[in-house]
């Protein structure tokens, strides 16, 4: 599989974390939130640091739990200090579960995917985007895989290769990773998956839905000139990378303006991004090269749009200095 982006996962285990450092090398964190100890469920008092640290330095971010439940009312209690944990966040990544404690595999599997299941559900219904997370062994022996299908799962292998044989989207590969801007060992990750645009568009972890939008079939994104900005939402703050003068395929534009601009998907790198329109540097036409009519249509309204704008502000400003 091709690798999206490279990451780590932190608990407060790692101490004070120099995430400008890591940043250098890695493009997303996934942050312990809640664990349990023979006093109950604790928040991890390194989680909210950890999150503003990681997202400052650039970093995508996501956050875990350890759950220890076994049965509904645990599960209600873990999901409770975490929902207080998590608000008012924005978070890349999904919300895992971390099912791999040795206490739960006396549950059966039945009864353990049950509540796995029960807590990323809860999860979901609360506004996050859940997914779980374990190793190959736990998953082969105490999960029914199948049954967690449609939920993102993370999994820990160590030998170099994942002997889990079923589909996964991230992969924890070493739990003796050294990094810079990190004292001692850290876990490592690999991610096949650009969870971002899903997030948003289903308005999960902290995100608005974004905006509506047209699909397209058989149409490129035109780039005229090289070091066009593309982003990973359709607004300016989003700002992901830059791409060559080419063509790229393109998935479906924003019915309308959306953040002063009209923008487009394409995919790109195995992950869906979004350029925004602009006369001379980024066009949609069809595969055979022709202008996409439709879309040049809308560009023409947004113009007309922006010149009464500049005539109101120009007329506003003449009274003002009469």
């Amino acid at each position: 599989m091709e690798i999206f982006e490279t990451g780590i996962d932190v608990s407060r285990y790692q101490g004070d974390i120099d995430w400008q450092q890591v940043a250098a090398g890695k493009q997303f964190a996934i942050v312990r939130a809640v664990s349990s100890s023979s006093s109950g469920v604790y928040v991890d008092p390194y989680f909210a640091k950890n999150v503003a640290g990681a997202h400052e330095a650039g970093m995508r971010v996501g956050a875990y739990y350890y759950t220890y439940a076994r049965t509904e009312a645990a599960v209600i209690n873990e999901l409770d200090t975490l929902l207080g944990a998590l608000e008012g966040l924005k978070l890349e990544y999904p919300v895992f579960v971390d099912v791999e404690a040795s206490s739960l595999q006396s549950l059966g599997r039945t009864e353990l995917t049950r509540l796995v299941r029960f807590a990323m559900d809860i999860l979901d219904q609360k506004g996050w985007y859940p997914g779980f997370y374990t190793y190959t062994n736990f998953a082969q022996n105490y999960l029914n895989m199948a049954e967690l299908a449609a939920y993102p799962l993370w999994i820990a292998d160590y030998r170099g290769y994942v002997g889990y044989q079923g589909d996964y989207d991230m992969w924890q590969y070493s739990s003796t990773g050294r990094v810079n801007g990190i004292s001692g060992n850290v876990d490592l990750n690999y991610s096949y998956k650009d969870f971002l645009p899903l997030i948003r568009a289903t308005g999960k972890n902290g995100y608005s839905q974004g905006p509506a939008t047209l699909a397209l079939t058989g149409t490129e994104l035109v780039v005229y000139q090289n070091n066009t900005i593309y982003y990973y939402a359709p607004e300016p703050a989003a700002l992901s990378g830059t791409l060559a003068a080419g063509r790229y395929p393109a998935a479906m534009v924003t019915d309308g303006e959306w953040n002063g601009s009209v923008w487009a998907q394409i995919v790109y790198q195995g992950g869906q991004y979004w350029v925004p329109l602009q006369a001379g540097i980024a066009a949609l036409a069809q595969e055979q090269g022709e202008d996409c009519a439709e879309v040049r249509a809308q560009l023409e309204r947004a113009q007309e749009q922006l010149d009464l704008t500049r005539q109101s502000l120009d007329w506003l400003l003449g009274e003002l200095e009469s």
